[in-house]
């Protein structure tokens, strides 16, 4: 017996190469199908030797002799190299949520409880009649005067321009006109065409009102895309007054073509009637506008409840811009949590492969299958082994259940 365990022990020198790595020793092989028949011989087949031995070919310590310790130390590195990535990349989200629930929340919801104490305040002024709400009565009568002159001078300029554009003669006014052509070459507007009874004044007047209510049109818009919608409404205006002054200048030409004081050619944008007819136009129309929306504001001082409504009103926007932060930022945080989960879901797998890098998962099956062959065949050989070969063949179907989830064919 003792001669056939040296000789055992002797043919195993022969065929098999032990290695030292820095932590470990690794024995390499060359047929794991012999490996597990000599270990099996050796052990009796035993079969916590034998799932002893498949553990160490799991965790490297038996490998194949085509292993590259080098190769794969280099795998670890890099694998080792992601694990920290993926480790820093998750504090740094773990961070950024500690900052959104410790930080911007609160500010936002103490913000919030800024606002609704505003309310409350508000309210008690105005309850005990301490509201400040900045009206003047200078100011105020000061608007109304300025809006009621710029109300009949549009009036007034929109009816001269109308009837300067459709309804002057030209024949009449040359006849008229007699030697003053200085008066007839200035002749942009007809302030007595407008004055003396005509029928026609009837739409000159009705078209100068309607002139007058595009200037309180846009103060009346509200809604959603108010700016847009007002914008838009002063460029349609500005287009009319273009083409109304293009009318008036074109009048104008042709009154001195026919004074012959004028060629038949005309370019309107390069006349300065027609950018006076606008600058006395519309930029008086943005004027009033403006007056009109400052004459409203400041009645709107004088009542007390309107002040207070429209600030309460103010204020709940801004709460409500709050409120919509607030569940923009815990949208964010279960965004941050399903990200920490993917993170960590990646480092257990980055983990996973770390400790398989000793050899690959489906060639490391391959030879577990082959010591496993190669140990049974062992103990197919006498009938004295059957409880040895029926606890192994358990052992073995249990640990790759436990680490492959399949277990691979002995055939």
């Amino acid at each position: 017996m003792e001669t056939l365990l040296k000789k055992i022990t002797n043919n195993t020198s022969n065929k098999e190469d032990v290695i030292t790595t820095n932590q470990k020793n690794v024995t390499t092989v060359k047929s794991f199908s012999d490996y597990g028949h000599k270990r099996s011989g050796l052990n009796s087949g035993d079969a916590t030797a034998f799932i002893t031995h498949l553990r160490w070919i799991k965790d490297g310590y038996i490998v194949d002799e085509n292993y590259s310790e080098q190769e794969t130390n280099e795998k670890r590195k890099d694998i080792e190299s992601q694990i920290e990535d993926k480790k820093e990349e998750k504090q740094n989200v773990i961070a950024d949520k500690k900052v959104i629930e410790d930080v911007q929340i609160p500010n936002k919801k103490q913000e919030k409880s800024d606002l609704l104490s505003n309310i409350s305040q508000v309210e008690n002024d105005l309850d005990n009649e301490m509201l400040e709400t900045g009206y003047q009565s200078t100011n105020y009568y000061l608007y109304v005067g300025l809006t009621v002159a710029l109300s009949l001078y549009l009036l007034f300029f929109y009816a001269s321009a109308i009837y300067s554009a459709f309804f002057r003669s030209a024949g009449l006014l040359i006849e008229t006109s007699g030697d003053d052509l200085a008066m007839v070459l200035g002749s942009i507007f007809d302030m007595k065409g407008i004055i003396n009874p005509s029928p026609n004044l009837i739409m000159v007047y009705l078209g100068s009102f309607l002139f007058f209510a595009l200037g309180i049109i846009p103060h009346t818009i509200k809604g959603k895309y108010k700016n847009l919608k007002i914008t838009l409404f002063l460029i349609g205006t500005l287009a009319v007054d273009a083409l109304l002054a293009y009318k008036i200048d074109n009048s104008i030409h042709e009154i001195k073509v026919l004074s012959g004081i004028a060629e038949e050619d005309w370019i309107f944008w390069a006349s300065e009637n027609f950018y006076l007819v606008l600058a006395f136009g519309y930029l008086a129309y943005l004027v009033f506008g403006y007056v009109y929306q400052l004459m409203i504001e400041e009645k709107i001082k004088k009542n007390p409840k309107k002040i207070a409504l429209r600030n309460i009103n103010l204020i709940k926007k801004e709460i409500k811009e709050i409120n919509l932060s607030i569940n923009k930022y815990e949208e964010d945080i279960v965004a941050l949590e399903s990200k920490v989960k993917m993170l960590e879901s990646k480092i257990e797998l980055l983990n996973k492969r770390l400790n398989d890098t000793m050899i690959n998962p489906e060639i490391l099956s391959q030879s577990l299958n082959s010591f496993y062959i190669g140990w049974i065949q062992f103990l197919n050989g006498s009938l004295d082994y059957e409880n040895q070969k029926r606890e192994c063949n358990d052992a073995y179907k249990l640990f790759m259940e436990e680490n492959f989830k399949i277990l691979p064919s002995v055939n």
